[in-house]
């Protein structure tokens, strides 16, 4: 766990005054924690129960200079920790000698004295830290991420590799990093590697999926600009498996969907044009006008059903295509598609929005004949704009009550005898489909108002 709060200095100086006086300087007048020893034995003695965020040591002191105790430390205590050296020789050799070591920084220390550079070794201090700390949460997420990650170098060598890329080919991390892709991947590793030198040659990320002993994976390869003796990519690598047996298996649904929808369109029509053209004959030949009245009525719904069912079964396959349509010409299209009586329609103000032409009439519809079946005979339906980011379909009718508000886009729901229950469900997926959300509210005179948010309106 990567620990915060207070940085943690420890100060090296085998001048004990100095040591205590840098040490102090340090927590009175920049807010750090910090703990002074005058040898490289003591600081190391120090680390081995403590843990700090940085170290200030002095170049040159007895049994341990300043670069030897950083060596030290690199090998028995943290191979990360941050370490800025204090010197008193100012020559190329000595700041050759402390980059070569990998010290983060070096300073003279009669100028810090001196000239009183607390404040800009303070400021390095917490520079060298924070870069420290972004770090290893990086390295945190990468060695706890269930994706693979590996840093690879141009000629295919893994440099570093996190435990699940490891994992997805069956080894561990130090058997792994050495080796290259194709040894890792084998045919796999050829294209990845390929990839990987195409997005170092153009500098811009790169997605691509494969198939690896039998699991399938969404790869993202991104050029890295490190300090180092080779060209470099990153690799993340997710094993997308689940995903693609969930995408085969809805196509699977769709299918059975589909055929579904064959046998209800030829199978039940067929019998129903019999029954109707039956019905024909015997109303031309009785006189029971009400009977035949009733089949009419009953058949008329076994047709409005079947559309329903069909619409229902085909509403996962049926192709979204969005497109700038005019939301007032689509809802006049919609109302002349509809048995309205004597209903009227009134819309008030419209504008062009993104929408499948298709499926927003045929939302429409439904919502039309959701208001002419349950209002009244001479009941008025409007559509219009709802706050620039949606619109509103509402009636003058009875109404909702609010609650059974939620009820109603439930599957076969229904308060009218010869209603199928689906209208309402397919306006529901409709809209889904398109990303809008929908809610019931009361219209403005007493009716319905249903009322899609998030549409994108068109200028």
């Amino acid at each position: 766990m990567i620990e915060r709060g207070p940085i943690r200095v420890l100060v090296v100086d085998d001048s004990e005054f100095f040591a205590e006086m840098t040490a102090k300087t340090l927590e009175t007048e920049h807010g750090f924690e910090t703990f002074a020893r005058k040898s490289a034995h003591e600081g190391i003695e120090f680390l081995a129960d403590e843990r700090v965020d940085c170290i200030v040591s002095d170049y040159e002191m007895p049994e341990q200079n300043g670069l030897k105790f950083l060596e030290t430390v690199r090998e028995t205590v943290d191979e990360e920790i941050p370490f800025l050296l204090l010197t008193g020789r100012g020559d190329e050799e000595v700041a050759s000698e402390a980059i070569a070591s990998g010290v983060d920084d070096y300073f003279l220390k009669l100028k810090v004295v001196e000239n009183k550079e607390y404040g800009r070794l303070a400021n390095r201090i917490r520079s060298v830290v924070s870069e420290n700390r972004a770090q290893q949460k990086y390295e945190l997420l990468v060695t706890s991420s269930p994706d693979g990650v590996a840093h690879v170098a141009s000629d295919g060598t893994v440099l570093t590799a996190n435990p699940s890329l490891a994992a997805t080919v069956g080894s561990e991390r130090e058997t792994v990093i050495g080796s290259t892709l194709p040894q890792v991947f084998g045919d796999v590793g050829n294209e990845r590697l390929e990839t990987g030198r195409a997005v170092i040659a153009d500098g811009k990320p790169k997605r691509s999926e494969d198939v690896y002993e039998g699991k399938h994976f969404h790869n993202i390869f991104v050029p890295v600009d490190f300090d180092s003796d080779h060209d470099t990519f990153q690799l993340i690598s997710r094993d997308i498996t689940e995903r693609k047996e969930r995408e085969r298996e809805l196509q699977r649904q769709n299918e059975r969907l589909e055929k579904f929808a064959s046998v209800v369109s030829h199978d039940l029509r067929n019998p129903l044009e019999v029954a109707r053209g039956s019905a024909q004959l015997i109303a031309d030949e009785c006189d029971e006008t009400d009977a035949v009245d009733r089949m009419d009525r009953a058949l008329t719904r076994m047709d409005r059903l079947i559309d329903d069912v069909l619409t229902l079964a085909r509403q996962g396959k049926a192709a979204h295509q969005p497109d700038a349509v005019d939301l007032a010409h689509i809802a006049e299209e919609a109302w002349a598609s509809v048995r309205t009586e004597s209903a009227r329609i009134d819309i008030a103000d419209s504008g062009m929005i993104e929408a499948d032409p298709g499926r927003l009439q045929e939302l429409l519809e439904n919502l039309f004949n959701n208001a002419v079946t349950h209002g009244a005979e001479d009941v008025t339906v409007r559509v219009g704009v709802a706050d620039r980011d949606g619109f509103y379909v509402e009636d003058d009718g009875p109404g909702i009550p609010s609650d059974r508000r939620e009820e109603v886009f439930e599957l076969g729901y229904s308060t009218a005898d010869d209603g199928t229950g689906m209208g309402l469900s397919i306006v529901q997926q409709i809209a889904s489909a398109h990303g809008w959300d929908s809610e019931i509210t009361d219209g403005r005179d007493g009716g319905t108002r249903f009322v899609f948010t998030d549409v994108t309106f068109l200028e």
